[in-house]
This record gives C-alpha cells, sequence and structure tokens, in this order.
C-alpha cells in the first residue's frame, strides 16, 4: 500500500467515525431500555470515573435503543423514562474497553399511571427547541426529550416564533404523539404562552397585552398562560394595578422550573386572586431550554389534566380550561370532594349547613431511590385550615368542613425530599336560606 493510499483510507475512516459519533479511543455503546419487558423511550445519563457526564435519548422512531460513544473505562449508567413520575431510575456500572462495542439491557419497572388509574394525562407547558432565541434542543430532538420524560402530550413554546413547529410535529405524528403547538410571546409587558397557535403572535413596542392576547385567540388560542408571573423582571403581576393590564388570561404557571421563592410569591397572588372570583388555572412547566442541561429538565414539573373518554388535544386543553388539574414535581394528587362526585375545577353547591367533604388519593413514586410522603395541606380561602402528617409512598386524606359562606378548596402535597405538587380548587357554593 502507497503512502498515499494509506492516508487516504485513513482520512476515509475518520470521516466513517465522525459520521457515527466516534472519536479516536470511544467505543459505541447500544443500551436496550424496556419498561415491562417491551421496548420504551428512555433518558441515559453516563458518568465516568474523571466526572464526566453525558446525556443521550433514543431516536424518535427507535424506542428502547439509546446509543452512546464512551472512553474506555468505567462509568456509572442511569437509566429512566419519568423518573418520579412512573418509574424509579436504574443505576448500574460498566466497563468499557477498548476496541469492543457493548450492548447492555436495562428493564424498567412501572410504579404507577395516573392515566390508567385515575385518567390524569401529562404535559410540560412551557419548553424551548433551538428554533428560539435562547434555545438548544433540535424540534425533533424535543420529541424525544418529552417522550423519554414519560410525558403523554408533548408542546412546544419558543419565544416570539412558531419556526419549530413543522419539524416538532412531524416527528411526533411519526409516534402518534399528540402535541400542542404554542408560542411564548415574549413583550417588555410579560410574558405568555398561547395553546394552542396556528400563526405567530409578533412583538411589537407598541402593542399592548390584550392586543397580544386578541391575536393569540385569532390564531386559535383558547387558553393563555401567564408565564412567571412573579419574576421580578419579566413577571406580568408587577403590571396589575396598572392601565395596561389585562386579566383576560386563563393559566398561571405557579411552578417554573425548580421551586423558587417566585413560585412561593405567585402561588400567594393567585390565592388572593382565586378569592376575588378569578378562576385561573395553576399549572407546573419546566421552562427548559437545553436538553443536555439538567439543571432544568423537561417534565421536571409538570401538569397532569383529568380527561374522560378520549385522549386528544382538543379534550385536554379543554379540561385544563375547566380546572380538572394538579401541578406536580413527582408527588400525584385524586384530589375529590362530596363522595367522590367533584373535581377540581367543579362547583359544589350546598345548602344551609351541609357538609362538604374532601378525599384524596396522594401516590409519590421513587425516583433514583426509595422516598416518602411528609404532609398534606388542606388549604380554604388562601388558609391553610388543615396540616396532615403522611407517611410512605401513597395516602389517603380525608377531611370535612361546614362552609358558612362561599369558599374554594385546595390541596397542597410535600414529599421528604421538598417535592410537591398543588391542586386546582373545588368550588362551593351556599345556596340562599
Amino acid at each position: 500500500m502507497t503512502r498515499f493510499m494509506a492516508l487516504a483510507l485513513g482520512a476515509f475512516a475518520a470521516v466513517l467515525a465522525a459520521s457515527s459519533g466516534l472519536t479516536q479511543g470511544t467505543v459505541a455503546v447500544l443500551v436496550h431500555v424496556t419498561m415491562d419487558g417491551e421496548p420504551t423511550d428512555a433518558m441515559v445519563l453516563t458518568t465516568s470515573a474523571s466526572g464526566r457526564s453525558q446525556v443521550a435519548y433514543n431516536e424518535v422512531r427507535r424506542p428502547g435503543e439509546v446509543r452512546l460513544t464512551l472512553a474506555p473505562g468505567t462509568h456509572i449508567l442511569r437509566v429512566e423514562r419519568g423518573a418520579g413520575f412512573t418509574s424509579a431510575a436504574v443505576q448500574l456500572e460498566i466497563t468499557v474497553h477498548r476496541g469492543l462495542p457493548l450492548e447492555v439491557s436495562v428493564d424498567l419497572t412501572q410504579s404507577f399511571s395516573p392515566a390508567e388509574s385515575w385518567r390524569y394525562y401529562s404535559a410540560d407547558l412551557h419548553v424551548h427547541s433551538s428554533a428560539s432565541w435562547d434555545g438548544f434542543t433540535p424540534p425533533d430532538q424535543l420529541v424525544a426529550v418529552q417522550l423519554g420524560a414519560g410525558l403523554d402530550l408533548g408542546c412546544i413554546t419558543d419565544h416570539n416564533t412558531i419556526a419549530g413547529h413543522a419539524a416538532f410535529a412531524l416527528a411526533a405524528e411519526a409516534r402518534g404523539f399528540p402535541v400542542i403547538l404554542s408560542e411564548e410571546i415574549t413583550s417588555l409587558d410579560g410574558h405568555w404562552n398561547a395553546f394552542p397557535l396556528d400563526d405567530v403572535v409578533a412583538y411589537h413596542l407598541r402593542k399592548t397585552p390584550a392586543d397580544y392576547f386578541a391575536e393569540a385567540r385569532t390564531a386559535g388560542a383558547k387558553l393563555i398562560q401567564a408565564c412567571h408571573p412573579m419574576h421580578p423582571l419579566f413577571g406580568y403581576f408587577h403590571l396589575r394595578g396598572r392601565p395596561k393590564y389585562d386579566d383576560t388570561f386563563d393559566l398561571v404557571e405557579i411552578y417554573n422550573g425548580e421551586f423558587s421563592r417566585d413560585d412561593a410569591r405567585t402561588i400567594e397572588r393567585l390565592y388572593e386572586l382565586w378569592n376575588e372570583g378569578y378562576r385561573y388555572v395553576a399549572v407546573g412547566v419546566s421552562d427548559d431550554h437545553n436538553w443536555r442541561d439538567l439543571s432544568t429538565r423537561t417534565g421536571r414539573a409538570r401538569t397532569y389534566v383529568h380527561v374522560q373518554g378520549e385522549l386528544t388535544v382538543e379534550a385536554w386543553l379543554e379540561a385544563l380550561g375547566a380546572g380538572r388539574a394538579y401541578a406536580t414535581y413527582g408527588p400525584h394528587v385524586n384530589f375529590t370532594a362530596q363522595a367522590r362526585t367533584a373535581l377540581p375545577g367543579d362547583t359544589v353547591r350546598l345548602a344551609a349547613g351541609e357538609s362538604f367533604e374532601i378525599a384524596a388519593e396522594v401516590v409519590l413514586v421513587p425516583r433514583y431511590e426509595e422516598r416518602a410522603l411528609y404532609r398534606a395541606l388542606v388549604i380554604k380561602d388562601g388558609e391553610v385550615v388543615e396540616e396532615m402528617k403522611i407517611t410512605g409512598a401513597r395516602a389517603t386524606v380525608r377531611w370535612t368542613d361546614r362552609p358558612t359562606a362561599d369558599a374554594w378548596y385546595a390541596l397542597s402535597v410535600e414529599a421528604e425530599d421538598g417535592d410537591r405538587a398543588h391542586s386546582n380548587p373545588i368550588w362551593v357554593t351556599l345556596a340562599p336560606e
């Protein structure tokens, strides 16, 4: 072989390696992931002995196959699908040998399904793709990420653009994954997500919130969501009481990313609005921008909605608008009243002196290890009227009141690790005597 031919073959091999994701000294690793024996979408986080980490998901069209390239040596693999909501993550140690491709099989176990048990279905209503000026996740990759997070519906909400909609919807269609197409309408007065959108709502310095809301509804939006409304710079609630403030939105993010003081302040403000008679719906979102950055993860905070009948985007959004939802970082809450005849968002009409009876099933799924519930708070008109100690991974909450005036009731649940959930209210009106 001539020196020229050797160089050419070497260059060709380098091209092949680059196209397959391999670099000199790395090894192809294929992780087969199943859930109770069936191939499933998953995320794999690998950490080398030196502490270097990388994240990988299966291709949208190939659930159950997560492909990695790893350097020789010992690695810790954490494999999960919707960990903390439906199944626990599995962690294992592997050894990669130079020049020897490796295949690993991991079977996850579904611990709980809100859809199967209660007909509650989840979505993350604030997620960005690379079509957004500050996003890094390709739109088709965003579908894989949301499937790996175990969400029942997908969503895309980029800043002032719908450029990622087509690629996102096409990838989702290949899997029969229902998706909500949206946009984070971004202005100096606030940020809002509108669901669903058929056309872009463009920014203009002279537009008011009312202008944006009207344009969004003309473009097909049934619901408008106030994003991180108590953020010190971009929070819409800071405009309240001023002439430009418009109250005709529908949803309020009470959880945005990891729970923060801004979220606690949002909940306090939402209680005030509920007391004033506004029936805004509380939701939980991740506001994720980068699928490789696990400090903010798609689906980490999410919203579960009760849908009676076939799950469709239209049915899910309609039920969300009716308030049949809870926001959560992990705990599941089936909050009901009056012998389970009333759900969040419902109005219960009572005669004078009649009792109002709450019942809730609470379930907590292991995340990386077993964990336990801590307490449940019954909220009435913005005040904690009962604090109950709850333990273990499953609990039942019951409480009875005899309201003397119209009221609303909600349930807040916390786990020992700090994860929490919050229901939307059940409203009570008293019949005149």
